[in-house]
């Protein structure tokens, strides 16, 4: 997850804040840092540059790079995350895969959760955030959380799609000897 984050420039192992709770004191910590383009900035949208810059624009003339502490904890059928971010930003996600593999003829449907719109065939990745921050940063950090996990979505998808073709290309190979 933090190799396909796009915002990440840093991440380092550590131990858990003195603010984590029993149960997440054995989970795995990292101190984060993020990066940010400032498509904002005069300078990027006159030479329309839309390289990363490694700080983030708080306010107008004010830059700076955001560190923050995040912990991971597998899940059978996912992964949750909390991060503890400054001005009391609070974020517990919980990512969950379910569905069943396509081209998998024998592997038996997941019945639907009730009120859940996910789809009858193929894999889901669905995420649930509560997220507790400042109400005058609670604009900037859904939007750039929301355009972050786009972006980590797509990349996961793009990793999927290759694993599959792999998969597919190696039990093509195992087949057909000519192809060796």
């Amino acid at each position: 997850m933090l190799d396909s984050n796009p915002l990440i420039i840093e991440r380092n192992p550590v131990k858990a804040p003195d603010k984590a709770s029993s149960e997440e004191i054995h989970y795995i910590w990292y101190h984060v840092v993020d990066k940010y383009v400032d498509r904002t900035s005069p300078l990027v949208r006159k030479r329309n540059l839309s390289q990363d810059i490694d700080r983030i624009t708080y306010f107008p003339g004010y830059h700076g790079r955001v560190g923050y502490d995040v912990s991971f904890h597998n899940l059978k059928d996912g992964l949750q995350t909390h991060t503890y971010a400054p001005l009391g930003l609070d974020i517990r996600n919980k990512w969950t895969l379910g569905g069943t593999l396509p081209h998998e003829p024998n592997e038996p449907k997941e019945p639907a959760e009730i009120g859940l719109e996910v789809p009858r065939d193929g894999l889901w990745l669905r995420e649930d955030v509560d997220m507790k921050c400042n109400f005058i940063a609670t604009s900037f950090v859904k939007k750039t959380l929301k355009k972050a996990h786009e972006s980590l979505v797509e990349r996961l998808v793009e990793k999927a799609h290759i694993r599959e073709r792999e998969t597919h290309n190696s039990r093509l190979e195992e087949n057909d000897p000519t192809l060796s």
